[in-house]
Protein backbone atom coordinates (compact mmCIF):
# COMPACT_ATOMS: atom_id res chain seq x y z
CA UNK A 1 0.00 0.00 0.00
CA UNK A 2 3.03 2.09 0.51
CA UNK A 3 4.61 1.58 -2.37
CA UNK A 4 1.54 2.02 -4.50
CA UNK A 5 1.06 5.51 -2.35
CA UNK A 6 4.56 6.53 -3.29
CA UNK A 7 3.92 5.38 -6.89
CA UNK A 8 1.59 7.75 -7.21
CA UNK A 9 3.43 10.99 -5.88
CA UNK A 10 6.21 10.14 -8.03
CA UNK A 11 4.24 10.30 -11.06
CA UNK A 12 2.13 13.69 -10.10
CA UNK A 13 5.73 14.74 -8.97
CA UNK A 14 7.42 14.07 -12.12
CA UNK A 15 4.52 15.53 -14.67
CA UNK A 16 5.61 19.16 -12.88
CA UNK A 17 8.91 18.85 -13.29
CA UNK A 18 8.61 17.84 -17.00
CA UNK A 19 6.46 20.90 -17.63
CA UNK A 20 9.44 22.84 -15.94
CA UNK A 21 12.07 21.40 -18.33
CA UNK A 22 9.94 22.36 -21.56
CA UNK A 23 9.18 25.92 -20.73
CA UNK A 24 13.08 26.19 -20.10
CA UNK A 25 13.65 24.65 -23.88
CA UNK A 26 11.48 27.11 -24.79
CA UNK A 27 13.15 29.80 -23.80
CA UNK A 28 16.79 28.88 -25.56
CA UNK A 29 16.37 29.88 -29.01
CA UNK A 30 18.51 26.70 -31.38
CA UNK A 31 19.64 26.78 -34.85
CA UNK A 32 19.42 23.62 -37.19
CA UNK A 33 20.12 22.68 -40.27
CA UNK A 34 17.41 21.54 -42.48
CA UNK A 35 17.81 18.20 -42.12
CA UNK A 36 17.97 18.75 -38.26
CA UNK A 37 15.21 20.71 -38.82
CA UNK A 38 13.23 17.48 -40.82
CA UNK A 39 14.55 15.37 -37.69
CA UNK A 40 13.54 17.67 -35.10
CA UNK A 41 10.30 17.88 -36.55
CA UNK A 42 9.82 13.76 -36.45
CA UNK A 43 10.90 14.30 -32.69
CA UNK A 44 8.70 16.44 -31.79
CA UNK A 45 5.71 14.25 -33.51
CA UNK A 46 7.44 11.31 -31.05
CA UNK A 47 7.13 13.70 -28.02
CA UNK A 48 3.27 14.81 -28.70
CA UNK A 49 2.40 11.24 -29.16
CA UNK A 50 4.02 10.62 -25.91
CA UNK A 51 2.56 13.45 -24.19
CA UNK A 52 -0.82 12.03 -25.37
CA UNK A 53 -0.25 8.60 -24.19
CA UNK A 54 1.03 10.10 -20.62
CA UNK A 55 -1.98 12.48 -20.50
CA UNK A 56 -3.73 9.11 -20.73
CA UNK A 57 -2.23 7.51 -18.34
CA UNK A 58 -2.57 10.45 -15.87
CA UNK A 59 -6.08 10.79 -16.41
CA UNK A 60 -6.26 6.66 -15.15
CA UNK A 61 -3.98 7.64 -12.48
CA UNK A 62 -7.02 7.94 -9.20
CA UNK A 63 -7.17 10.79 -7.17
CA UNK A 64 -5.45 11.83 -3.62
CA UNK A 65 -7.68 9.90 -2.01
CA UNK A 66 -6.47 6.58 -3.72
CA UNK A 67 -6.62 4.91 -0.09
CA UNK A 68 -10.40 5.08 0.42
CA UNK A 69 -10.93 3.57 -3.51
CA UNK A 70 -8.81 0.45 -3.19
CA UNK A 71 -11.30 -2.06 -2.17
CA UNK A 72 -13.27 -0.69 -5.02
CA UNK A 73 -10.69 -1.51 -7.57
CA UNK A 74 -9.91 -4.71 -6.05
CA UNK A 75 -13.48 -5.39 -6.52
CA UNK A 76 -13.41 -4.09 -9.72
CA UNK A 77 -10.11 -5.96 -10.80
CA UNK A 78 -11.73 -9.06 -9.70
CA UNK A 79 -14.54 -8.54 -11.84
CA UNK A 80 -13.07 -8.03 -14.72
CA UNK A 81 -10.26 -10.83 -14.03
CA UNK A 82 -13.62 -13.12 -14.23
CA UNK A 83 -15.50 -11.31 -17.10
CA UNK A 84 -11.77 -11.88 -18.75
CA UNK A 85 -11.73 -15.59 -17.53
CA UNK A 86 -15.80 -16.05 -18.80
CA UNK A 87 -14.69 -14.35 -22.02
CA UNK A 88 -11.37 -16.39 -21.65
CA UNK A 89 -13.16 -19.78 -21.42
CA UNK A 90 -16.07 -19.11 -23.90
CA UNK A 91 -12.91 -18.01 -26.70
CA UNK A 92 -12.13 -21.53 -26.03
CA UNK A 93 -14.69 -22.90 -26.34
CA UNK A 94 -15.53 -21.26 -29.31
CA UNK A 95 -12.25 -22.10 -30.51
CA UNK A 96 -12.77 -26.04 -29.44
CA UNK A 97 -15.87 -25.72 -31.16
CA UNK A 98 -14.04 -24.00 -34.54
CA UNK A 99 -11.59 -26.78 -34.53
CA UNK A 100 -14.45 -29.21 -33.99
CA UNK A 101 -16.28 -27.67 -36.80
CA UNK A 102 -13.27 -27.42 -38.81
CA UNK A 103 -12.12 -31.49 -38.60
CA UNK A 104 -16.18 -32.29 -39.09
CA UNK A 105 -15.91 -30.02 -42.27
CA UNK A 106 -13.19 -31.51 -43.23
CA UNK A 107 -14.75 -35.04 -42.92
CA UNK A 108 -17.86 -33.80 -44.76
CA UNK A 109 -15.32 -32.07 -47.62
CA UNK A 110 -13.51 -35.80 -47.66
CA UNK A 111 -16.89 -37.39 -47.62
CA UNK A 112 -18.28 -34.72 -50.35
CA UNK A 113 -14.29 -35.12 -52.27
CA UNK A 114 -15.88 -39.16 -52.44
CA UNK A 115 -19.29 -38.40 -53.52
CA UNK A 116 -17.90 -36.29 -56.46
CA UNK A 117 -15.35 -38.66 -57.46
CA UNK A 118 -17.94 -41.69 -57.46
CA UNK A 119 -20.53 -39.36 -59.17
CA UNK A 120 -17.85 -38.68 -61.82
CA UNK A 121 -16.82 -42.16 -62.05
CA UNK A 122 -20.41 -42.67 -62.85
CA UNK A 123 -20.53 -40.09 -65.34
CA UNK A 124 -17.72 -41.44 -67.29
CA UNK A 125 -19.23 -44.70 -67.43
CA UNK A 126 -22.48 -43.32 -68.47
CA UNK A 127 -20.80 -41.27 -71.24
CA UNK A 128 -19.01 -45.19 -72.33
CA UNK A 129 -22.55 -46.42 -72.55
CA UNK A 130 -23.93 -43.84 -74.34
CA UNK A 131 -20.52 -44.15 -76.92
CA UNK A 132 -21.60 -47.73 -77.00
CA UNK A 133 -25.05 -46.90 -77.75
CA UNK A 134 -24.40 -44.50 -80.45
CA UNK A 135 -22.17 -46.92 -82.27
CA UNK A 136 -24.75 -49.94 -81.73
CA UNK A 137 -27.38 -47.14 -82.94
CA UNK A 138 -25.25 -46.20 -86.13
CA UNK A 139 -24.84 -50.40 -86.24
CA UNK A 140 -29.00 -50.76 -86.78
CA UNK A 141 -28.54 -47.52 -88.82
CA UNK A 142 -27.27 -49.43 -91.13
CA UNK A 143 -28.53 -52.74 -91.28
CA UNK A 144 -31.61 -51.04 -91.28
CA UNK A 145 -30.73 -49.51 -94.67
CA UNK A 146 -29.50 -52.78 -95.92
CA UNK A 147 -32.92 -53.92 -95.51
CA UNK A 148 -34.98 -51.39 -96.61
CA UNK A 149 -32.68 -52.02 -99.89
CA UNK A 150 -33.13 -55.72 -99.73
CA UNK A 151 -36.47 -55.45 -99.51
CA UNK A 152 -36.87 -52.98 -102.43
CA UNK A 153 -35.19 -55.10 -104.49
CA UNK A 154 -37.88 -58.05 -103.53
CA UNK A 155 -40.58 -55.70 -104.01
CA UNK A 156 -39.19 -55.10 -107.13
CA UNK A 157 -38.35 -58.29 -107.85
CA UNK A 158 -41.74 -59.71 -106.99
CA UNK A 159 -43.74 -56.67 -108.84
CA UNK A 160 -41.63 -57.57 -111.82
CA UNK A 161 -42.77 -61.51 -111.28
CA UNK A 162 -46.52 -60.57 -110.97
CA UNK A 163 -45.82 -58.75 -113.81
CA UNK A 164 -44.56 -61.67 -115.72
CA UNK A 165 -47.39 -63.96 -114.25
CA UNK A 166 -50.43 -61.28 -115.44
CA UNK A 167 -48.87 -61.50 -118.88
CA UNK A 168 -48.29 -64.67 -118.97
CA UNK A 169 -51.82 -65.56 -117.65
CA UNK A 170 -53.04 -63.18 -120.11
CA UNK A 171 -51.59 -64.65 -122.78
CA UNK A 172 -52.48 -68.04 -121.88
CA UNK A 173 -55.89 -66.93 -121.52
CA UNK A 174 -55.87 -65.22 -124.75
CA UNK A 175 -54.83 -68.69 -126.12
CA UNK A 176 -57.56 -70.34 -124.44
CA UNK A 177 -59.82 -67.53 -125.45
CA UNK A 178 -58.51 -68.34 -129.37
CA UNK A 179 -58.86 -72.40 -128.59
CA UNK A 180 -62.02 -71.96 -127.60
CA UNK A 181 -63.02 -69.94 -130.03
CA UNK A 182 -61.44 -72.13 -132.55
CA UNK A 183 -63.28 -74.87 -131.06
CA UNK A 184 -66.67 -73.11 -130.91
CA UNK A 185 -66.39 -71.93 -134.96
CA UNK A 186 -65.33 -75.49 -135.62
CA UNK A 187 -68.57 -77.15 -133.78
CA UNK A 188 -70.54 -74.40 -135.02
CA UNK A 189 -69.38 -75.38 -138.72
CA UNK A 190 -70.38 -79.03 -138.09
CA UNK A 191 -73.25 -78.42 -136.40
CA UNK A 192 -74.26 -76.01 -139.40
CA UNK A 193 -73.22 -79.17 -141.90
CA UNK A 194 -75.27 -81.72 -140.11
CA UNK A 195 -77.58 -78.93 -140.07
CA UNK A 196 -77.59 -79.08 -143.98
CA UNK A 197 -77.22 -82.41 -144.16
CA UNK A 198 -80.71 -82.66 -142.28
CA UNK A 199 -82.28 -80.57 -144.40
CA UNK A 200 -81.26 -82.23 -147.93
CA UNK A 201 -82.50 -85.44 -146.05
CA UNK A 202 -85.93 -83.77 -145.38
CA UNK A 203 -86.24 -82.35 -148.72
CA UNK A 204 -85.47 -86.26 -149.71
CA UNK A 205 -88.03 -87.57 -147.69
CA UNK A 206 -91.38 -86.52 -149.45
CA UNK A 207 -89.79 -87.52 -153.04
CA UNK A 208 -88.61 -91.33 -151.39
CA UNK A 209 -92.15 -91.06 -149.68
CA UNK A 210 -93.98 -90.62 -153.30
CA UNK A 211 -92.07 -93.16 -154.97
CA UNK A 212 -92.55 -95.61 -152.53
CA UNK A 213 -96.71 -94.89 -152.86
CA UNK A 214 -95.57 -95.40 -156.17
CA UNK A 215 -93.79 -99.25 -155.94
CA UNK A 216 -96.92 -100.23 -153.17
CA UNK A 217 -99.19 -99.77 -156.00
CA UNK A 218 -97.40 -100.93 -158.77
CA UNK A 219 -96.65 -104.37 -156.32
CA UNK A 220 -100.62 -104.39 -155.83
CA UNK A 221 -100.97 -104.30 -159.85
CA UNK A 222 -99.01 -106.81 -160.43
CA UNK A 223 -98.43 -109.12 -157.58
CA UNK A 224 -94.99 -110.81 -157.75
CA UNK A 225 -93.36 -113.91 -156.07
CA UNK A 226 -91.57 -111.21 -154.24
CA UNK A 227 -94.70 -109.67 -153.02
CA UNK A 228 -95.53 -112.35 -149.73
CA UNK A 229 -91.37 -110.89 -149.14
CA UNK A 230 -92.83 -107.14 -149.17
CA UNK A 231 -95.31 -108.53 -147.28
CA UNK A 232 -92.92 -109.99 -144.31
CA UNK A 233 -91.05 -107.14 -144.52
CA UNK A 234 -94.02 -104.25 -143.38
CA UNK A 235 -95.21 -106.98 -141.11
CA UNK A 236 -91.47 -107.21 -139.44
CA UNK A 237 -90.84 -103.47 -139.42
CA UNK A 238 -94.20 -102.85 -137.92
CA UNK A 239 -93.54 -105.27 -135.26
CA UNK A 240 -89.98 -103.83 -134.58
CA UNK A 241 -90.90 -100.71 -134.59
CA UNK A 242 -93.26 -101.32 -131.45
CA UNK A 243 -90.11 -102.75 -129.85
CA UNK A 244 -86.98 -101.18 -128.10
CA UNK A 245 -84.04 -99.66 -129.47
CA UNK A 246 -82.23 -102.29 -129.30
CA UNK A 247 -84.69 -104.30 -131.09
CA UNK A 248 -84.67 -101.54 -133.99
CA UNK A 249 -81.21 -101.72 -134.88
CA UNK A 250 -81.35 -105.39 -134.86
CA UNK A 251 -83.96 -104.74 -137.31
CA UNK A 252 -81.71 -102.58 -138.83
CA UNK A 253 -79.45 -104.82 -139.11
CA UNK A 254 -81.58 -107.67 -140.24
CA UNK A 255 -82.82 -105.72 -142.97
CA UNK A 256 -79.83 -104.56 -144.11
CA UNK A 257 -78.87 -108.08 -144.49
CA UNK A 258 -82.21 -108.64 -146.42
CA UNK A 259 -81.51 -105.94 -148.50
CA UNK A 260 -77.83 -106.90 -149.76
CA UNK A 261 -79.28 -110.53 -150.36
CA UNK A 262 -82.16 -108.88 -152.55
CA UNK A 263 -80.25 -107.51 -155.97
CA UNK A 264 -84.06 -107.29 -157.58
CA UNK A 265 -86.47 -104.80 -157.61
CA UNK A 266 -86.96 -105.60 -153.95
CA UNK A 267 -83.85 -103.64 -153.21
CA UNK A 268 -84.80 -100.08 -154.64
CA UNK A 269 -88.22 -100.69 -152.29
CA UNK A 270 -85.97 -101.69 -149.73
CA UNK A 271 -83.67 -98.58 -149.54
CA UNK A 272 -86.89 -96.28 -149.91
CA UNK A 273 -87.96 -98.55 -146.78
CA UNK A 274 -84.83 -98.15 -144.65
CA UNK A 275 -84.98 -94.36 -145.41
CA UNK A 276 -88.76 -93.92 -144.07
CA UNK A 277 -88.09 -95.86 -141.28
CA UNK A 278 -85.34 -93.99 -140.20
CA UNK A 279 -87.17 -90.82 -140.65
CA UNK A 280 -90.34 -92.01 -138.73
CA UNK A 281 -90.71 -92.09 -135.09
CA UNK A 282 -90.15 -95.53 -133.28
CA UNK A 283 -93.58 -95.09 -131.92
CA UNK A 284 -95.77 -95.03 -134.62
CA UNK A 285 -96.18 -98.39 -137.03
CA UNK A 286 -96.84 -98.79 -140.80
Amino acid sequence: MAGLLAWAADVVGGSGQGEQEEEEEERLPVVFTPEQQQYALELDQKAASLRRSIQDLRMRIPPAHISQRLPHLHADTLASNATLALQLNAHSATREQAQLRGITLQEENAAYEKAISNCQKKIQEKLHEADLLQTKLRQMELIEKGLKADLERALAAKQFNQHEVSIANSSSTENLHLEKGSSNSVKLEELEEKKRELSSMEEMVPGLENEWSLVQQESIKKPSPEGEWDHKRVKFIGDSSRGSKAHEHVAWRQMNQAVHEQLGLGSITASIELILIGNQPSSNCI
